[in-house]
């Protein structure tokens, strides 16, 4: 029997206090739901920053519990528009902190998905591993499963997600580059700007109509990356994705090194489940 979902990926400018990337979560989510997305995925670290130089004092500072005030503003957000929401925090829980994503539906908490692979810079500042299994989130019928940026590197990754029964994948990721980088619009004026915009270009757009990875492995991903400055020197360029099980791209949003030109977007596709191409 087929199936169908309707799946999205929002980029938002998530460079400023908690606060203010709710009030984006927030407006994302009532775009998502308006056109009749049922599951929407946010960046890596979403509501914290994902800052590459993260110190252990700041991890400390920022961490929250997963019933926390962040959290359960995540939950109100969800509840009001009607969407789940998948979005990244940095988890405290204990004496532990974890890159964390977590699946909030309308009517609550579903779980939450903690980072396996580490960056350095993660063990560095006092990040804990996740499990290596995943936790399988259903929805309307399809079995599905969050792998976390580095996490695509689990040793025997499409053998774990084949005993777990997934049907497809979301990945949200951090995106990385440096502030000093960028570029201004004003700069595109320029030979020199134009060079380094069409060098990077290909990072962050991918010109495949088909992806032959998936169409091996029949398991597609929605991918979302972060956007935006985060600490002193990090700034995310975004770039998200939706790709079916068939291998072909539904959706894409190009990430830029443009600073003017990162602003809240969004993407969404219905996939449908069981057919082949």
């Amino acid at each position: 029997m087929r199936k169908r979902l309707h799946v999205g990926a929002a980029q938002i400018f998530s460079t400023g206090p908690v606060a203010e990337t709710l009030r984006r979560i927030d407006g994302q989510a009532r775009i998502a739901a308006a056109a009749g997305v049922e599951v929407l995925l946010f960046a890596e670290g979403t509501l914290h920053g994902y800052d590459y130089d993260i110190t252990p004092g700041a991890l400390a500072a920022a961490a929250e519990t997963v019933d926390g005030a962040s959290c359960q503003r995540v939950h109100e957000i969800a509840s009001r528009h009607g969407i789940t929401l998948l979005v990244g925090f940095f988890e405290r829980d204990g004496d532990a902190c974890y890159n964390t994503h977590a699946v909030i539906a309308p009517g609550g908490l579903l779980g939450v998905q903690r980072k396996h692979c580490l960056t350095a810079g993660e063990l560095k500042a006092g990040f804990s591993p996740g499990p290596r299994a995943r936790t399988v989130f259903t929805f309307n019928g399809v079995r599905t499963a969050i792998l976390i940026c580095a996490d695509t590197a689990i040793a025997g990754r499409y053998e774990l997600l084949r005993e777990h029964e997934v049907q497809y994948t979301f990945i949200p990721t951090g995106g990385g580059g440096k502030f000093k980088d960028y570029l201004h619009e004003a700069d595109l004026a320029t030979e020199e700007g134009l060079k380094r915009y069409a060098e990077n270009r290909p990072r962050v757009f991918n010109t495949d109509a088909v992806v032959a990875e998936v169409r091996e492995h029949r398991l597609g991903w929605t991918t979302c990356n972060a956007m935006g400055r985060a600490g002193a020197n990090t700034c995310h360029q975004g770039h998200s994705m939706i790709v079916d099980n068939n291998g072909l791209m539904r959706a894409q949003m190009p990430g830029t090194i443009v600073l003017e030109h990162q602003e809240d977007a969004l993407i969404h596709a219905t996939l449908t489940f069981g057919e082949t191409v």
